[in-house]
């Protein structure tokens, strides 16, 4: 079906929120406008002319017909999951566990997605990001192929506004990837306005609980398939992870973490060491629980004693918050973060056509247009 060809596409951009500015005529008094055209799917089903600014953010404006494609997403992504999971199809009198009606959770993931489009658009504008030429010319090249298969670039449009939009909505949508990844690229780019630094990074990964910690392990299983050792193999097994600990606890130099990685690097049967020579830097729940709470009870640069898991013995050094790693493991956390920032703090305006765009209407519009075939 082209619904879920066509949404799969533009889902792809949408799914990262991130869109291209777009420069809309508003009304001085309120940014809305009431809208020109009385034709498609969106007016069809609901009066309100899709080329009607609906919502607005700092002079940024939502058409109707784009508040329309994001019914068509949302609503068709919770009919997927619903399917998937309960084997039946959104049913909109039905009531969410934590009392929600489908009806009110949809309108509710609709406002947040509009809202999130127009942040995101507000930010490209901002901190002045655009597409490139080769970002245009892959664009290009996709809506060729669309016209190729269609037959002709009316039929495209034609299946486009099957989809509740016109051809500049859908535009506007299809930039998003590009611009998401523009975004991302400028945050990493040192310098710029955006940027954040390996330091600036670390410390946010120490406020969410990051640490790194060096490790031995002393496998009870066949790393490769997973086969159990002997009793007797893991007797042995276990009685060299205690005499490691105790030499660990004899030493007297300066450097335990050198000494520590020497004895790891001679026994250690972790086959993540070679990724990881100088330990793993992560947060809770990224590890197995038995090493997760021996290393969250160590300080830094205390050894735990023996450590059992389903993996075998292991001997665990705290050590300081490796930087380096925690900024690799948090960065795009940290963008994503700022950007939900950025959306939670803005006030985003709606006008009374938008409360016409019921979300069950739309979409039921949009399942009939694609039925059409």
């Amino acid at each position: 079906m082209i619904k879920k060809r066509l949404l799969s596409f533009l889902g792809a951009a949408a799914i990262t929120a991130a869109l291209t500015f777009a420069v809309v005529s508003l009304s001085p008094s309120n940014g809305f406008t009431s809208g020109t055209m009385q034709e498609g799917l969106c007016y069809e089903a609901t009066g309100v002319a899709p080329d009607a600014i609906v919502a607005s953010l700092n002079g940024n404006g939502a058409s109707a017909d784009l508040v329309a494609y994001w019914i068509g997403y949302d609503v068709s992504y919770l009919d997927s999951y619903m399917q998937y999971y309960s084997g039946s199809s959104i049913n909109w009198d039905d009531t969410l566990s934590d009392g929600m009606s489908v009806a009110d959770y949809v309108k509710a993931s609709v406002l947040s997605s509009v809202k999130q489009h127009l942040v995101l658009e507000n930010l490209a504008s901002k901190y002045g990001v655009t597409l490139t030429a080769e970002q245009e010319a892959a664009m290009a090249e996709s809506d060729q192929s669309y016209i190729d298969q269609y037959g002709s670039e009316e039929a495209f449009e034609a299946e486009i506004a099957k989809l509740g939009m016109r051809r500049e909505t859908y535009d506007r949508v299809a930039r998003s990837n590009y611009l998401y990844q523009n975004l991302y690229a400028l945050y990493n780019t040192e310098g710029s306005a955006l940027y954040a630094s390996d330091e600036d990074l670390a410390v946010y990964a120490a406020e969410q609980g990051y640490i790194t910690a060096d490790h031995i392990l002393l496998a009870t299983k066949n790393m490769t398939t997973g086969e159990a050792l002997t009793d007797e193999q893991k007797a042995e097994k276990k009685a060299l992870a205690e005499e490691l600990v105790e030499k660990l606890n004899s030493y007297t130099g300066d450097d335990i973490a050198s000494y520590f990685a020497e004895l790891a690097d001679e026994y250690s049967e972790d086959p993540g060491r070679e990724s990881y020579p100088t330990g793993y830097t992560f947060t809770t729940g990224s590890m197995v629980q038995e090493f997760e709470d021996a290393a969250y009870a160590l300080s830094e640069g205390e050894v735990s004693e023996v450590v059992e898991s389903s993996f075998g013995y292991h001997i665990l050094l705290r050590l300081p918050l490796d930087k380096a790693a925690a900024a690799d493991e948090v960065r795009e956390e940290y963008f994503t973060n700022f950007i939900a920032e950025q959306v939670d703090a803005a006030a985003m305006a709606t006008s009374a056509d938008y409360d016409k765009l019921d979300p069950q209407t739309i979409y039921e519009a949009i399942v009939a247009a694609q039925a059409e075939g």
